[in-house]
């Protein structure tokens, strides 16, 4: 599953007797007053189980939110300052007493807020869920993942949410502002249950109390005009100043990892394409943005990379950096 957070060996970890095996219920409380009453160790342990489980969930991102808190740390969260689960930076702020948290940058993925029995009653109807609980005894938080259309935040009675684009909970590990831990009663970590928007808002319409707000991105597009979903082109993603022209083909250094030469990269407009020597990979626009964006390296910019929870990852990517509608984008690649 990728880069895993270590539990840095310490020996207090003997206390904690949970282990994730793939389809689990990790409990190692019997009291919901116990919640505050674990070691360091075991808050890291607890947030090590959820991060390894989420690698496999790529479209839920992880943020830094500030210790004892719910506030996000950096400002830019829900643009640049998101992060996959397994990241050293998530890694080392936990280790040094920061929060973290789930959020859903493309609203194909959701965080439930369960704050009385009848929601939690719903989210349970739709089928066995990634769950744990939070900072306040007897709320839990329920995953899912969504088929079809984003889903924004909708706010729900007696205080509770769906947490979807524009939104954030805090993970397990985390420390409530009251002192208790994210996860430490209840970790169910089985695979988020998939819904489409329409099967999500039927359960939950007798408990929604406002309208969905699907959040505006707060991040600036590169270019003076908007990129069009319906007809991505290389020419408005890479600018090839300085390059060597021949033709439709410009040829120069890698605009992310560089050339010892100055010659590693090729990019053809008239194709639509682009092509690193230095790896012997390449693709197109989408596979540009992939790249370009950190979402995997160029060297992993294989043919059939882009599919499944990847996908929903990049189309985030898209609209982070270049205002790109996920709607649209995922329209045109025929996917929606």
């Amino acid at each position: 599953m990728g880069q895993t957070l270590s539990n840095g060996g310490h020996s207090e970890m003997k206390n904690f007797t949970a282990s994730y095996k793939g389809s689990s219920i990790i409990t190692n409380k019997n009291n919901e007053n116990e919640g505050k009453n674990i070691s360091t160790s075991e808050r890291i342990e607890i947030a090590r189980e959820a991060i390894n489980f989420l690698t496999a969930y790529p479209r839920i991102r992880a943020i830094l939110v500030s210790p004892h808190d719910k506030i996000p740390f950096e400002h830019a969260w829900q643009s640049s300052c998101n992060y996959p689960a397994s990241s050293e930076k998530i890694h080392n702020y936990l280790l040094k007493g920061g929060n973290w948290g789930l959020m859903h940058p493309a609203g194909m993925s959701i965080g439930i807020d369960e704050d009385n029995e009848k929601i939690r009653n719903a989210a349970l109807s739709l089928g066995d869920t990634a769950r744990f609980n939070t900072g306040t005894p007897g709320h839990f938080c329920d995953l899912f993942l969504i088929k079809d259309e984003p889903v924004g935040n909708i706010p729900l009675i007696d205080g509770a949410y769906i947490r979807g684009k524009g939104g954030q909970n805090l993970g397990p590990g985390s420390i409530h502002p009251n002192g208790n831990i994210y996860g430490s009663i209840y970790l169910h970590l089985v695979p988020p249950v998939v819904v489409t928007k329409s099967e999500l808002l039927e359960v939950f319409k007798p408990y929604i109390k406002g309208k969905e707000k699907l959040s505006k991105n707060d991040s600036k597009p590169e270019y003076k005009q908007p990129l069009n979903p319906y007809s991505l082109t290389m020419k408005d993603l890479i600018n090839v100043s300085g390059f060597k022209q021949s033709g439709s083909k410009y040829q120069g250094p890698h605009p992310i990892h560089g050339s010892a030469t100055g010659n590693n990269f090729v990019v053809d407009f008239e194709l639509n394409e682009w092509y690193c020597f230095r790896h012997g990979t390449g693709g197109g626009p989408l596979q540009w943005i992939a790249v370009s964006t950190g979402v995997f390296g160029c060297e992993e910019s294989v043919p059939g990379k882009i599919k499944g929870d990847l996908f929903w990852q990049v189309i985030a990517a898209a609209h982070n950096r270049y205002a790109l509608s996920y709607e649209k984008l995922a329209k045109a690649l025929g996917t929606a």
